[in-house]
């Protein structure tokens, strides 16, 4: 059975917002604490904050800071700067120099008479809006994750062999066709994207055009030791993926890798989530797709064992 990364993450997401959107007023400050450490402790998780810090708005943290100290009662236009808001009062509170009831007094701010109303206010304006835009961008990763590995599926499935003939026909621009057609089956799913926009590194193969200015970062390598694209190749693919996560601040990339040759790609990376392997490596997620389309001529069962080739987190790092 598929170890769901992204579910059970959301799991416990819920259940840690469940505690401190439920508790009494008394232990708010703590289940509090515990919803923000839990976001620290989780590497998609920090990297999905960090990037909410960015895009949030260029004020949202001078906001926060005029609400934490100086008591003004402030609202946010939007839902991501409600976040971004969120995110850095609860940072501010889990410090270990404010106060217990400084929650309570920040419910106080908003218009209410009593402790318990203070605490649901701080919950309504400083808890609600991070989980949900937390929660929501983990569903949208589960999202994109359950296309891929369909689009795994069909090509494996049903196009192995006018894939392969489409690279093979044309193999010096052979991962271009292979990338136009993961493209074109994304747009047939509903993904609005550009192809080849400049980052300040190079081009990413594949922007999804998004709201709240949140691209899709996908790329698409050839694997094939016999043609120059092995091992070495792979590594670099991974590596420029990861430099466009940090080009355009994002949390998440994904690389899809058309197997081309008899032998066997293996990834032994941080875990798998759909089957889909995955490494995180400064709060950045990299998924990995491997798309086997060379046309055996032998069933599963009675091919001679393939040479095989391993890729590790330490092969990245």
């Amino acid at each position: 059975m598929d170890s769901d990364y992204a579910q059970n993450l959301r799991y416990k997401l819920q259940r840690r917002f469940r505690k401190a959107n439920s508790c009494g007023w008394e232990t708010l400050h703590y289940a509090a604490c515990q919803f923000w450490s839990f976001l620290q402790a989780q590497p998609t998780l920090t990297g999905i904050v960090a990037d909410l810090e960015r895009r949030g708005a260029p004020d949202a943290d001078n906001d926060a800071e005029r609400i934490f100290s100086e008591g003004l009662a402030l609202f946010a236009q939007t839902e991501v700067e409600s976040a971004a808001i969120a995110a850095a009062i609860l940072r501010r509170c889990a410090l270990p120099t404010t106060q217990h009831d400084k929650v309570i007094k920040l419910g106080y701010l908003y218009g209410v008479s009593n402790s318990g109303e203070a605490a649901d206010r701080f919950r309504e304006y400083f808890i609600e809006p991070l989980y949900e835009y937390v929660d929501e961008q983990l569903d949208d990763q589960r999202i994109v994750l359950a296309l891929l590995r369909k689009y795994k599926q069909k090509c494996e499935w049903f196009q192995r062999d006018a894939l392969y003939a489409m690279w093979n026909g044309d193999t010096g621009r052979g991962e271009k066709h292979l990338a136009l057609h993961l493209y074109e089956y994304l747009h047939d799913q509903g993904m609005k994207f550009y192809i080849e926009p400049w980052s300040a590194s190079g081009e990413v193969d594949l922007i999804a055009a998004q709201p709240a200015n949140d691209p899709l970062l996908a790329d698409a390598k050839v694997f094939n030791p016999d043609r120059g694209h092995g091992k070495p190749y792979i590594i670099a693919g991974l590596r420029q993926l990861y430099v466009y996560t940090m080009d355009y601040n994002e949390s998440a990339g994904y690389l899809v890798i058309f197997n081309t040759s008899a032998d066997e790609l293996r990834l032994a990376l941080t875990g798998d989530a759909l089957s889909i392997p995955y490494l995180v490596q400064n709060n950045k997620t990299l998924w990995v797709i491997v798309v086997d389309i060379f046309p055996h001529e032998e069933t599963a069962s009675k091919r001679p064992k393939p040479d095989a080739v391993e890729i590790t987190q330490s092969d990245f790092t």
